[in-house]
């Protein structure tokens, strides 16, 4: 293993760790604080709504996302400077977008969450007991666009733009994308509309900064701060 591929990483990894708590946490917090209540998107595309099952296991491949978001960062990066910069400019801009449409533009999924009849059961299973955690931790809040989605779809373009990437591990980071986003909905964590926003926005900002200057420049700011800490690599997709 290669070490120098993977120091490169830390500061890039830093920066979106800082920014996907900003842009989540930190606007749960405001509409928390401020008792901003948002609005409920329910009406886009309803009636697939309506027909959305409750699946309450999907909740252990929803918290997989975690895991697998920094997994498959460290290993696109680790793979490819190219691909990784690709995806840290498609981190920034995608995050920036989300954060400012929760802030401005709030949105909830409360009664959502209730139409899975766990809100009305006095006895849970354990599996239900961890999906009305999970309802407790993430809140009902920053629904539209989905910053699962956002962040799993990232993972998949990843897969997409490494042409070398071993079957193996490509087929595992397309099952688990598009099995996050899935459980999205089947989790009652999110209406249509949301994935649908959250995997357009990292689609369309895909096609318009895709080997754009945009992208050289982000690479060159942060090999300019590893250059200096003696962390930077020169290399790409092997």
């Amino acid at each position: 293993m290669n070490t120098n591929r993977i120091k490169y990483l830390i500061i890039p990894f830093i920066v979106v760790a800082f920014m996907q708590t900003l842009t989540y946490w930190g606007n749960q917090w405001y509409a928390e604080a401020n008792n901003i209540i948002g609005a409920d998107y329910s009406f886009f595309f309803l009636k697939f709504n309506q027909i959305v099952p409750f699946i309450p296991w999907t909740v252990y491949i929803y918290v997989l996302a975690f895991p697998f978001w920094i997994g498959a960062f460290f290993y696109i990066g680790y793979r490819s400077k190219k691909n990784m910069y690709t995806i840290l400019t498609l981190i920034l801009i995608t995050f920036t977008i989300a954060g400012l449409s929760y802030l401005f533009f709030q949105t909830d999924v409360q009664a959502w969450r209730e139409t899975s009849g766990l809100f009305d059961q006095p006895d849970l299973s354990f599996t239900d007991r961890f999906v009305m955690w999970i309802y407790g931790s993430a809140g009902a809040r920053n629904a539209n666009p989905s910053m699962h989605c956002i962040m799993s779809w990232l993972a998949v373009i990843g897969a997409r733009m490494d042409k070398k990437m071993p079957k193996l591990p490509k087929i595992i980071i397309w099952t688990l994308g598009v099995g996050i986003c899935i459980s999205t909905q089947t989790l009652k964590q999110h209406y249509i509309i949301d994935l649908i926003t959250g995997v357009g926005l990292v689609e369309a900002f895909y096609w318009l900064v895709k080997g754009s200057k945009l992208v050289d420049k982000v690479q060159g700011f942060f090999t300019k701060i590893n250059k200096k800490l003696k962390i930077d690599w020169e290399g790409s997709t092997e």
